[in-house]
């Protein structure tokens, strides 16, 4: 943030903390003129070339510093350390607004941003880790509602959709602190950080939660940042910087969100599919069983690639080492890539059962089909068994020859018998052709059905 109006006694830190939602904004366009809201600097141009893959501002509206409140027990553990005297008062708030953002997959995130009057972080990091306690954990009122009726409003006033009932926050969220460069004053000290970062006091247990270090923004005796997975904080940046973090920092809380979504739906559906349309005979599951649960993996396994996979490598976008070493460790220390790739694998094993389950469906589809086959030539058979000798004694009979006399009955077997031999023989033809051609696979067919209803038997049996 810009260091104007900064003395060793008298700092304005910006806190912003990002929240997920439960709405979904449709109408993300790269297309529609976007408004001018972040200083980018020299980041601006790559902004506006792929605009359309990174989170776009669909509301924001300006607060008075009164309709900010925070709410909850102050609970703060004060490190006492020796660090220097300590703030207890209540904190003063200069500046506050909301923002709204959605990303490429409609995703919306909200923002609460906002300065307060603070001592020197080096000193006494107490108001900074009050302020983040209540941001965590959304205690705070903004013009009379509480944080969740507050983004609920802008919501539906940008016209957002709503896709779960449920009225409590999501639990994606993370906080970014802004502290500026005070000239002639010290650097907040290892353990002051971490008693931001953690908000509680050292000594911690670093193994559970490790704070990482964008190594483009940590410049000795002038800068610092510092991530975790709920909190990162920037000493000492420009504000071009400082935004384009932010912009970074809301698409990493979209990305989770959505990825908690998609692990979620597609956990549902295969848990539907067990209780409600998986037969647990052996041998029974149809192919239109499948159908929708194929058909809904396929899109969510979509959108996991188009959602959350595509936001990982920022620098394919915007060609800045530094902010590059941030999204890299935030993402790192939010483990989206781990998480993705846990789905992924979920993906590929759903993928090869359905394919297994598939694969006895269409041998058991051939097989009836072969069934029906065979039945069909014996039918064809029979009725050219009876077809055969009857259209040739009608033709015998209906022709005008010596050898058909009106006198004769054409029952009399002294003066025709040649002929109803004849037609004997013509009547076998069709039932030696089948027996001949489709004997050996009629006997496989009723031996392969045997054998298979004898397993079956004997898989349920051992279940």
């Amino acid at each position: 943030m810009p260091a104007t109006h900064v003395t060793p006694d008298n700092h304005e830190i910006r806190v912003i903390s990002i929240y997920a939602t439960r709405w979904r904004h449709r109408q993300f366009s790269d297309r529609q003129p976007q408004p001018v809201h972040l200083g980018l600097g020299r980041l601006e141009e790559f902004y506006a070339l792929f605009r359309g893959q990174l989170p776009q501002v669909i509301d924001r509206t300006p607060h008075a510093v009164g309709d900010l409140a925070f709410t909850g027990p102050d609970d703060i553990h004060p490190a006492d350390r020796g660090a220097g005297p300590r703030t207890s008062g209540p904190v003063t708030i200069t500046r506050a607004e909301s923002w709204l953002f959605v990303l490429p997959s409609d995703q919306m995130v909200a923002i609460l941003d906002f300065d307060f009057l603070s001592g020197p972080l080096s000193v006494d990091p107490t108001p900074t880790t009050r302020v983040l306690e209540h941001c965590a954990y959304a205690q705070l009122r903004v013009g009379g509602l509480d944080l969740e009726g507050h983004i609920a409003a802008l919501a539906n006033k940008a016209g957002a959709e709503e896709i779960d009932k449920n009225p409590m926050l999501p639990p994606e969220r993370h906080q970014v602190v802004f502290a500026p460069y005070v000239p002639g004053g010290e650097l907040p000290k290892e353990e002051i950080l971490k008693t931001i970062m953690y908000r509680v006091d050292p000594p911690n247990r670093p193994e559970f939660m490790e704070v990482r270090r964008p190594s483009g923004l940590n410049e000795a005796g002038h800068t610092i940042a510092a991530v975790t997975p709920y909190v990162s904080l920037l000493y000492g940046h420009q504000e071009y910087i400082e935004n384009s973090v932010f912009l970074t920092a809301v698409h990493a809380v979209g990305t989770t969100a959505r990825f908690r979504q998609i692990w979620h739906r597609a956990h549902g559906q295969v848990r539907d599919f067990r209780y409600k349309v998986q037969n647990p005979d052996v041998g029974k599951q149809r192919r239109a069983d499948m159908e929708i649960l194929v058909d809904e993996l396929g899109n969510m396994e979509l959108d996991l690639s188009f959602s959350v996979e595509t936001s990982g490598d920022l620098g394919l976008l915007i060609p800045s080492l530094r902010l590059e070493s941030f999204h890299r460790e935030l993402y790192a220390a939010m483990e989206l890539r781990e998480r993705a790739d846990t789905v992924s694998r979920m993906f590929s094993r759903l993928d090869a059962s359905i394919r297994s389950e598939l694969t006895a469906i269409e041998i058991r589809e051939r097989q009836a089909e072969e069934d029906k086959r065979l039945r069909r030539d014996a039918a064809v058979s029979v009725l050219t068994f009876i077809g055969v000798p009857v259209g040739f004694l009608v033709a015998f009979f209906g022709i005008n020859a010596t050898q058909v006399n009106t006198d004769w009955s054409m029952f009399s077997m002294r003066h025709y018998l040649p002929v109803y031999l004849a037609a004997g023989l013509l009547a076998l033809v069709p039932l030696v052709a089948f027996a001949v051609l489709n004997g050996r696979a009629l006997r496989r067919s009723r031996q392969d059905r045997q054998e298979r209803q004898a397993r079956l038997r004997g898989n349920s049996e051992g279940a």
